[in-house]
């Protein structure tokens, strides 16, 4: 019988736990051998991929601009039929570079010339491909197709482009909106106004004026009916279309908008009256001067301003005495361009005993590079006087205590008022 001693025993236990420790290692070392083989693969396949599609992209670049040369080279000849479309209609490359040429041509050329490109683009297929995929693209591809579809304003394109103003995607829905606007087409605007009536435009407010302005920017009076019939936001809506495209031709409707309850529309009409003939514009605007609103009396004063007529003179006087701080500056910025008229406006401002009327008119001639002058003008010996003398102090006064005034609103007090001439 076969008897181990402890000793033994122990021995053997300490060998067999060396032999185990030592195969762990080595399984873990061939574990870390392969995982460092397989990262080096996976790094060698991906330079591999990254440099075959770099290669790949430099063909296609040296591929596309040399079709771009070769169809800005031919494209008058392809519009002309002079080349026959099976050389170039069943490849998608020389299709989008001839879009784009005759695209860039559209919004350069005179009506005569417009027509024909669009007649190309129906007659070679490009817009029908182009509506197409505008219908059943997805993504940028999508997209870049609705823009093209603006782009050749035609109006095969409206009924498409108002179908993805319902798009689920508000990028579509963005895109849609100023390819509409792209158009340069009247009829375009109509979807727009009325998905806007119907509140089931889902398109910030921005981008829906600015297409609307580009579709009413060729024939801006007819925004007039769908202004008309207008209400709530929509209207206050057509109403900045309106002050942006406004010509004198409207002069006439911008005054009735005046007189809007709405203080949005006035406001709006108080921009738009800014080209409008001077005999209705400025007995307007003095109107709007005494607004409730104080951003309505700004945008009346702002229209003043680019006004350049000594009969708006009356009217910004009332206006540098606003309570508005706002109205109050623009007002004598507006006043202040009227160089010849300077010394009789500051002595109607000094009458009015309005120290913050005659702060913000040293403000403006100051800023203006006025106040030195009329300072030396006062106090030529030749033109002393009691009078001037007076304004001369004033205007002193009102200088050293420009920069200590109370930046406190003042208390309305009636306007001081001027006989118009």
């Amino acid at each position: 019988m076969l008897i181990i001693s402890a000793g033994q025993w122990n021995s053997g236990l300490t060998m067999v736990s060396i032999l185990g420790s030592f195969s762990e290692m080595l399984n873990t070392a061939l574990l870390l051998a392969v995982i460092l083989a397989a990262v080096s693969i996976g790094i060698a396949l991906l330079l591999l991929y990254l440099l075959a599609r770099r290669a790949w992209q430099h063909i296609r670049i040296r591929r596309f601009d040399a079709l771009s040369i070769k169809i800005h080279g031919q494209w008058r000849a392809i519009v002309r039929g002079e080349i026959p479309a099976e050389e170039w209609r069943n490849n998608s490359l020389q299709c989008e570079i001839l879009q784009s040429i005759v695209i860039q041509e559209i919004g350069a050329a005179t009506d005569k010339d417009r027509a024909g490109l669009q007649e190309f683009l129906r007659a070679s297929g490009l817009l029908d491909r182009c509506i197409k995929r505008a219908q059943d693209g997805h993504g940028w591809s999508r997209r870049r197709a609705m823009l093209a579809l603006g782009g050749m304003r035609v109006p095969e394109a409206i009924a498409p482009l108002t179908e993805a103003l319902d798009d689920w995607q508000l990028e579509s829905r963005m895109t849609a909106m100023q390819a509409l606007g792209r158009s340069g087409l009247v009829a375009a605007a109509e979807p727009i106004i009325e998905s806007h009536m119907l509140s089931t435009l889902k398109v910030p407010a921005d981008p829906v004026t600015n297409a609307l302005v580009r579709c009413f920017l060729d024939r801006p009076e007819a925004l007039l009916p769908y202004l008309r019939r207008s209400l709530g936001e929509t209207r206050d809506l057509l109403a900045r279309v309106a002050s942006e495209i406004a010509t004198q031709r409207m002069a006439e409707e911008m005054v009735q908008l005046a007189e809007d309850p709405s203080p949005e529309v006035r406001a709006c009409a108080a921009k738009a009256l800014a080209v409008a003939p001077l005999p209705v514009a400025i007995p307007a605007l003095a109107k709007l001067v005494h607004d409730n609103l104080w951003f309505v009396r700004l945008r009346a004063v702002s229209a003043l301003n680019q006004i350049p007529h000594p009969r708006v003179i009356p009217s910004l006087l009332e206006a540098v005495r606003d309570p508005s701080h706002l109205v109050r500056l623009r007002a004598a910025a507006a006043l202040a361009k009227f160089e010849h008229e300077t010394v009789e406006i500051l002595h109607s401002i000094v009458d009015s005993r309005d120290r913050y009327a005659l702060s913000a008119m040293i403000s403006a001639l100051e800023l203006g590079g006025g106040f030195d002058k009329v300072m030396a003008r006062l106090a030529d010996p030749l033109l002393r006087d009691e009078t001037a003398a007076g304004l001369l102090a004033a205007l002193r006064r009102g200088s050293a205590s420009l920069w200590t005034t109370p930046t406190a609103e003042p208390a309305v007090e009636p306007v001081f008022r001027f006989a118009h001439e």
